[in-house]
């Protein structure tokens, strides 16, 4: 089945790459990989309004004379893309022959997704000099606007939560944010020519690691990215073993989607700019030229035809294909001259049991929830009379009560004068009250 002409939403273009992000990047390689050249591909910018596009995104389209109107989401995560063009077109082929070839493609793919994307990502925007030099100028570059774009701000937050969970503990290795904040702060605080940067207490030499911070923070750091190219060497040992010999990973004589994974990831290392904090690139041009060559081999093998004017490179404006808003659908709804106008017209078509299930349907619907309320009785009614007499209770009058408890005490008293044979039953009753 041939797919439709199609566009792909990507961040920003770094130099010679069609995009610093990996994300966005493996889907453009996918895409020139599989349907490239001769099929009808467009790159869009991100929308922000009226609600930020999902990147990288994957659009079926339709050219509508110079512009471009953009449809529904084919696909809308990098995998999803894959799985898309896999069906579309003989992307991924050599590895479908066997069952043995498919489960090694999905080994390699994992160890990519779970461990190197991982490593890659904290390269790129958890080092602060790293992300402040190189990332967020590729990703948001700088024009005319009034507010700086928030796009490399956010991307950085949804990178930290991902790098901070419990299994990775990645975020903040090798790089503090709060160290570099506090740099930038003396270094303002020194161009403004403010009092605590003219301190000679401050620049006084301390003797021993624990009174000086910054030689502390510095050993710490570079601890922390001994670590990370340590983590790093054991993935990179793994990915050369299966390249092997041959151009290309698992032995294929063609580049598959496994190799445009592993491209997306080293590439923004060795062919983007230039970056700061450099230990993986340094790990991989001193200790694995053979992962290297294949990022060059296939940079070579996607682009090589193409120019700065290409699909992957051009941002084409476009179209997109926002539901309209029409009044009519309610109007005819809510018209009771069409309530019946249909079943009119549908008896000839429709079986006299389809008929009498659909009315019989209706009418369920309908008296079906009130029978269920009532026999239920999740709904009590209750009826109460504004013109019934309140019944008042008689109070009892204190006086007649000690009256009462006299006359039961005096009886008492007798009954148990009797009962010890007194002859005056009268003679335990006080003088007073004689």
């Amino acid at each position: 089945m041939t797919a439709p002409p199609l566009a792909l939403s990507v961040w920003g273009r770094a130099g010679p790459l069609p995009s610093l992000e990996p994300g966005s990047l493996y889907a453009s390689a996918l895409l020139q990989l599989a349907l490239a050249p001769g099929h009808a591909l467009y790159t869009l910018a991100p929308r922000g309004w009226p609600h930020p596009d999902t990147v990288p995104c994957l659009y079926a389209v339709q050219p509508h004379g110079n512009e471009l109107l953009v449809g529904d989401a084919v696909a809308s995560t990098p995998d999803a893309i894959r799985d898309y063009l896999r069906e579309h077109s003989p992307l991924d082929a050599p590895l479908r022959d066997t069952p043995l070839a498919a489960a090694r493609a999905q080994a390699t793919q994992a160890i990519l997704d779970d461990a190197l994307a991982d490593l890659v990502l904290h390269t790129l925007f958890s080092l602060p000099p790293n992300f402040q030099q190189v990332t967020a100028s590729a990703l948001a570059p700088p024009r005319a606007r009034i507010l700086p774009s928030s796009l490399p701000r956010r991307l950085r937050a949804a990178v930290r939560a991902r790098l901070e969970s419990p299994a990775l503990q990645l975020w903040g290795l090798g790089g503090s944010w709060e160290r570099q904040e506090r740099e930038d702060a003396r270094r303002w605080n020194t161009t403004a020519g403010l009092a605590e940067a003219r301190d000679p207490a401050a620049h006084l030499p301390a003797s021993g690691v624990h009174l000086r911070p910054a030689l502390t923070g510095d050993v710490k750091e570079q601890w922390e990215r001994s670590r990370i190219a340590a983590r790093a060497r054991e993935l990179f040992l793994s990915l050369r073993a299966m390249l092997g010999a041959g151009p290309f990973l698992l032995g294929c004589m063609q580049p598959t989607s496994v190799d445009a994974r592993l491209y997306s990831l080293l590439a923004p290392l060795l062919l983007g700019a230039t970056l700061p904090i450099d230990v993986l690139p340094v790990l991989l041009r001193d200790e694995f030229p053979e992962l290297v060559e294949h990022t060059q081999r296939m940079h070579r093998h996607l682009w090589s035809a193409a120019d700065k004017d290409a699909w992957v490179w051009h941002r084409t404006p476009a179209l997109y294909a926002e539901p309209s808003f029409s009044l009519q659908p309610l109007w005819h709804a809510l018209n009771p001259r069409n309530w019946f106008a249909g079943s009119a017209r549908e008896p000839e078509h429709l079986p006299s049991t389809l008929r009498y299930g659909r009315w019989a349907f209706y009418l369920w619907a309908i008296l079906g929830p009130i029978a269920y309320v009532a026999l239920t009785g999740l709904v009590t009614i209750e009826y109460e009379d504004p013109e019934a007499d309140e019944v008042v209770e008689p109070v009892e009058d204190d006086d007649g009560l000690d009256e009462e408890n006299n006359e039961e005490d005096d009886t008492l008293l007798n009954d148990d004068a009797q009962e010890m044979g007194t002859l005056d039953p009268t003679e335990f009753v006080d003088d007073d009250e004689e």
